[in-house]
């Protein structure tokens, strides 16, 4: 019987068993999963351009994540205004 690819991996570099362990993971500990998602889309795309990415290219595609986390709305628990993380109550 032949697999079909997995396509999570294709476009991620991570099989989608282990994909729904980093959904998991990320709402758990309250990040975007899209957000997770975008960055270790773009960590992928530079691995499959040129094979393994620099220390400069991986340093700008978390730079660029985080500006996104910056300038969103939808995480309250990071200040907008001094780029740092708050510290979360108990819920």
């Amino acid at each position: 019987m032949r697999k079909a690819l997995d396509n999570t991996f294709i476009q991620y570099g991570i099989r989608k068993d282990d994909m729904a362990l980093v959904e998991m993971l990320a709402r758990k500990h309250g990040l975007d999963f899209d957000w997770v998602q975008a960055l270790l889309k773009s960590l992928h795309a530079e691995k499959v351009k040129n094979e393994e990415p620099d220390d400069k290219t991986v340093e700008r595609i978390i730079e660029a994540a985080l500006e996104r986390v910056r300038s969103s709305n939808e995480l309250s628990f990071y200040d907008a205004s001094s780029g740092t993380p708050q510290k979360r109550g108990k819920k």
